[in-house]
């Protein structure tokens, strides 16, 4: 598949998987060195839908997405993902950053993140409460991070950030789901938006940010690619 950079100019064709395309990737989605907030990177059909026909966001990727998805992923130091988001998806341990998974419960029942042979790649933050059932449903080696809980027995997110950057990892990018993603925002943690549109209506499915409410924010386009096929991939700076 062809990438091309539409905006803030048109750049040259990136064909994803020939010698060079990583690192060109990797540069237009290098964030600069004082930027602030965590970046959340999400895929959505054109109707909207975080899922796809599967019922889970596997179904909108493609290689070019993938590709983007590489390229972001090894800008930062972590992945922050929800339990909910780890048991259903099917993650595997990143390549190239560390896995964070935020729990409330420490209810991890069918996640596959692979081979761990490092426990710290694979970071759990929840509340102490959380972390017995974890080591139960979480066989594979991983450090449980215990932050203080709310009354719901919630862990704040900043507290859970402030943990991700005190253990090494102070970069990191959200990939949902869609309520851990408005969270991230509606506390004002987000810095920046990266948006990619498969070009399938699913007619129906999970809003990419939840069904729940979110307060408006104004942004700003960074950058766009579009690939040979139809997908779009958006930059958007949170104000």
């Amino acid at each position: 598949m062809i990438l091309r950079a539409v905006h803030p100019e048109a750049g040259a064709p990136i064909t994803v998987g020939d010698a060079g395309a990583r690192d060109r990737l990797r540069a237009l989605y290098r964030r600069a060195d004082d930027a602030s907030g965590v970046r959340v990177n999400l895929i959505a059909s054109v109707d909207g839908s975080a899922r796809g026909d599967d019922g889970t966001s596997e179904s909108l990727s493609s290689r070019a997405d993938r590709a983007v998805l590489g390229a972001i992923r090894a800008e930062s130091d972590a992945v922050l993902v929800g339990a909910a988001s780890l048991r259903a998806e099917g993650y595997l341990l990143p390549r190239t950053a560390r896995l964070a998974a935020l729990t409330a419960s420490g209810d991890f029942t069918g996640a596959q993140p692979g081979e761990v042979d490092d426990p710290e790649k694979l970071i759990v933050l929840g509340p102490e409460a959380a972390r017995a059932r974890t080591a139960s449903t979480l066989p594979v080696p991983h450090r449980f991070v215990a932050l203080a809980a709310d009354g719901d027995g919630r862990i704040g997110l900043r507290d859970a950030l402030d943990a991700l950057s005190t253990l090494g990892a102070p970069s990191v990018v959200c990939e949902g789901g869609p309520s851990l993603a408005a969270a991230l925002l509606a506390d004002g943690l987000v810095g920046e938006l990266c948006l990619s549109t498969s070009p399938r209506l699913t007619g129906g499915g999970l809003p990419v940010l939840g069904a729940a409410a979110h307060p408006a924010v104004e942004l700003e386009l960074l950058g766009l690619l579009v690939d040979d096929a139809g997908g779009l991939y958006a930059r958007w700076l949170v104000s």
